[in-house]
């Protein structure tokens, strides 16, 4: 049973995957987000929100997603209705929700926000479908990329939804303005957390500049990304730098 103020990881996700039984389990791109949310009662709206990426409003059995217009990226637009989607069917006990960008990258704020994401990443990226397509490859960013494009969904979202359902054991880090911010794994996997709070450490993939970094997964001797242990897990490492944001994605992968 989950502490109350811990996530439901698995009520979030078992929530989605019931959707896609009701559904009888098409691609998720073969489903317009708009029909689906219309579907449960909710219909979808585009405009601008100051300091917010999504907002989800409840009147007893109807709602209103508000979801900022991206043409640029619109894996974010599809991860922003999914994740109120997810507000809507696991939280139904409050009527409002305003949600930001970091809402929906952070894993490591408020668990309500952390279960829509689950929902999110569950709804757009099921298991069954997300695994196919995963195939026997090994960890590398240019396989999330190519998942992220195949099934529509951020980066980060995509790396995060690998380190869960993939067989191979790997962490997701992000950091911004020089910041470790979170990092995460699939805790059957049972690999060390990358603090949060300190620099990314010196000689890793994530302290390089742009025009360093290398296009595949490395080895980087002196890296220590898990200074407390007294015992640290050899990583291949790979990052992919995000410039709009000042940020960076890192994925760690212990064979």
């Amino acid at each position: 049973m989950y502490p109350k103020n811990e996530p439901n990881r698995m009520r979030a996700q078992s929530a989605a995957f019931r959707i896609w039984q009701e559904l009888e389990h098409p691609h998720p791109c073969e489903i317009l987000l708009e029909h689906l949310a219309a579907s449960r009662g909710v219909f979808v709206q585009e405009g601008g929100m100051t300091g917010a990426e999504g907002r989800l409003i409840r009147k007893k059995d109807r709602g209103i997603i508000r979801a900022s217009p991206n043409s640029k990226y619109p894996g974010r637009r599809r991860f922003t209705i999914a994740h109120e989607l997810g507000h809507w069917e696991l939280h139904n006990g409050q009527s409002q929700f305003l949600c930001s960008q970091e809402d929906m990258r952070d894993y490591g704020r408020s668990p309500m926000e952390v279960e829509a994401n689950h929902f999110a990443a569950e709804l757009l990226m099921p298991s069954g479908h997300f695994r196919t397509a995963c195939g026997n490859e090994l960890p590398s960013m240019s396989l999330i990329e190519k998942l992220s494009d195949q099934f529509q969904t951020t980066l980060t979202a995509t790396a995060i939804r690998y380190a869960d359902v993939a067989r191979h054991r790997v962490i997701v880090v992000w950091f911004s303005e020089g910041v470790v911010k979170w990092s995460y794994s699939n805790d059957k996997h049972g690999l060390p957390y990358v603090m949060a709070g300190r620099e990314p450490p010196k000689y890793s993939s994530a302290t390089l500049g742009i025009d360093e970094l290398a296009n595949e997964m490395e080895c980087y001797e002196d890296a220590d990304w898990f200074p407390e242990l007294s015992y640290s897990p050899e990583v291949l490492e790979e990052t992919k730098r995000m410039q709009h944001l000042n940020a960076g994605l890192t994925l760690l992968y212990a064979p």
